[in-house]
């Protein structure tokens, strides 16, 4: 496939038929989208997309915007996502703000700059704060990947946000990173509403999804009826581990939510030069009053 039909997809038909797929023609205050990015590197690499994937490579943070803004989002989280300046080049393309977040672990060669994360928006960022902590500072085991805050004038009033990234493999970090998280978001919500968009890298039959329901936050996906949909990896979809969370008082004004899981956020099955943006599918919520 060459750039230029790639990017046919991303912002013709994609722009056509998925607009209507995911009820876009309504009205809306505000629009998020949670989207582990894979550093802008696209997936799978195949012998069948080598020349595809290697003419995109380089233009890939505009593929992206240019496809997410088929959505209209209001605010878009990223995990693993690239250097900075890739970031930017992003956020310029949709004419956003962003907040950056390095990770704790500075990554190696098969992942350069480590596990970061960011958060894109239209809405004006008034405080940001990469790693905040919700009382002593954290230890260094906690959130390798990323965790950053940010405080938003939405529509909404002032709005809370926080993405992150789990670690992948330890279950007793994952959950102390949640319980630190809880802790944070009961300092906050005194506040304002919070959302709280991640890669959590559980299932909602694991112990860390039980620690965010008693703690009164909602799943988004699951009251809007989503839950079973999974959201990786896009060649095979088979668990659900990326969410967007809310305090009750922003949960209300759920309108929607979506995984998107058309091309180009999986591979195209009838076109074996295809590939994904990302080995993750993004996960998209509207609220609205």
């Amino acid at each position: 496939m060459k750039r230029r039909d790639f990017l046919g997809i991303a912002g013709g038909a994609l722009a056509t038929t998925a607009l209507s797929a995911y009820g876009q023609n309504a009205p809306l205050a505000l629009r998020t989208v949670s989207y582990n990015v894979l550093a802008f590197r696209g997936f799978p690499r195949t012998e069948g997309n080598r020349d595809a994937l290697g003419a995109a490579h380089s233009r890939l943070p505009e593929i992206t915007a240019r496809t997410l803004a088929a959505f209209k989002p209001d605010l878009i989280t990223f995990k693993e996502a690239p250097y900075e300046k890739k970031v930017k080049r992003f956020a310029e393309a949709l004419g956003m703000n962003y907040a950056f977040f390095p990770g704790g672990w500075k990554g190696d060669r098969t992942y350069p700059g480590g596990f970061p994360g960011a958060i894109i928006t239209r809405y004006d960022i008034t405080y940001s704060e990469n790693r905040p902590s919700a009382g002593e500072a954290h230890p260094d085991t906690l959130y390798t990947r990323h965790l950053g805050r940010a405080e938003l004038s939405t529509p909404f009033g002032k709005l809370h946000v926080i993405t992150t990234h789990f670690h992948a493999h330890k279950q007793e970090v994952r959950l102390e990173e949640a319980q630190k998280i809880i802790e944070l978001i009961e300092s906050l919500r005194t506040t304002a509403p919070v959302l709280l968009q991640g890669d959590l890298n559980h299932t909602p039959d694991a112990p860390e999804y039980q620690l965010w329901k008693n703690a009164g936050l909602i799943d988004i996906g699951a009251k809007m009826g989503i839950g079973d949909e999974p959201t990786y990896p896009v060649t095979e979809p088979r668990i659900r581990i990326d969410y967007i969370w809310a305090t009750p008082d922003l949960a209300e004004k759920a309108k929607d939510a979506a995984v998107l899981s058309k091309p180009p956020f999986v591979p195209d099955p009838k076109n074996p030069a295809s590939f994904a943006l990302s080995d993750h599918m993004p996960v998209m919520a509207t609220f609205s009053d």
